[in-house]
């Protein structure tokens, strides 16, 4: 069986290099039993049976006709698939989805899902595979503009996976500050310095109370919600792959003052501590 890291060496350079990679027929994911963290940006269709993960520590079950969006550096922990599991993915370079982000405004939103799938209807589904199928047509075009068209079919299929979502759970389309990418990417850049809400409404000039209204409105979860759970996947990523670093040196990479803050800190949102996590990735 091959390692996340194998299977990311094998596609990095060619998704990379085409934008889009279209990969039909998986009938299973490439990591099972381990944590797996992709850099790419990934859309997932369920053709027929299911497949039993965990998404960023949270059980959940992808079944026929869910569609499913992952953004990079999301922890995912593949189970098991069922004997008939199929299901297309679409994976998106960082560079391409960003050009897709910064036309559609409205990607903000799937950022920040706590389970980032849902059941399409059987029309949904037709017409959600029908834009795949073009996007697999312009990946065998040999033209200068093929990027353009990369840009507009992704933003089209992104587009119609926001509508379905929101048509689906019935909930009203309404104007977007659009501030919760751009928090998004604050917690990136500062997360290991600044873990308090207070410091990111500041960066927009907003009071905190406000900050977190907007927050929560956009998201459906408070702004300390996206620090802790970016802050935890980190935490998961470096003590399942910074080997050689010691417990209380990964506390300080990741901004706690000491070693039994981020303890007690990873036990509250993880259920176990740093050293049983370690353990357990390990075995």
């Amino acid at each position: 069986m091959e390692k996340s890291e194998d299977f990311l060496r094998l596609m990095a350079d060619e998704i990379r290099a085409k934008g889009i990679v279209v990969i039909e027929k998986v009938e299973r994911m490439p990591v099972y039993g381990e944590p797996y963290v992709s850099p790419f940006f990934i859309i997932g269709i369920n053709h027929r049976g299911t497949i039993s993960l965990q998404y960023d520590g949270l059980e959940t079950v992808f079944r026929p006709k869910d569609i499913s969006v992952v953004y990079p550096n999301h922890e995912l922990f593949c189970r098991n698939t069922t004997p008939l599991y199929k299901a297309t993915l679409i994976v998106v370079s960082d560079e391409l989805f960003g050009q897709v982000v910064s036309i559609n405004t409205s990607q903000g939103r799937f950022w920040h899902e706590t389970f980032p799938h849902f059941h399409l209807t059987d029309s949904q589904y037709n017409d959600i595979m029908n834009i795949v199928k073009a996007l697999q047509t312009v990946q065998r075009l040999e033209v200068s503009s093929k990027g353009v068209f990369d840009v507009w079919q992704l933003h089209i299929l992104t587009t119609m996976i926001d509508t379905f979502r929101r048509e689906n759970e019935n909930t009203p389309l309404q104007q977007s500050s659009n501030l919760s990418p751009r928090y998004y990417d604050a917690i990136k850049k500062h997360c290991f310095e600044h873990h308090d809400v207070g410091f990111y409404a500041g960066l927009f000039c907003l009071s905190p109370k406000y900050f977190s209204t907007v927050i929560r409105q956009e998201t459906g979860h408070t702004a300390g919600h996206w620090i802790r759970q970016y802050l935890s996947s980190q935490a998961k990523i470096m003590l399942r792959t910074e080997k050689e670093m010691r417990l209380n040196e990964i506390a300080d990479e990741l901004g706690f003052p000491d070693l039994a803050t981020f303890s007690r800190y990873f036990r509250r949102e993880t259920g176990i501590s740093p050293s049983e996590y370690k353990l357990r990735v390990k075995s």
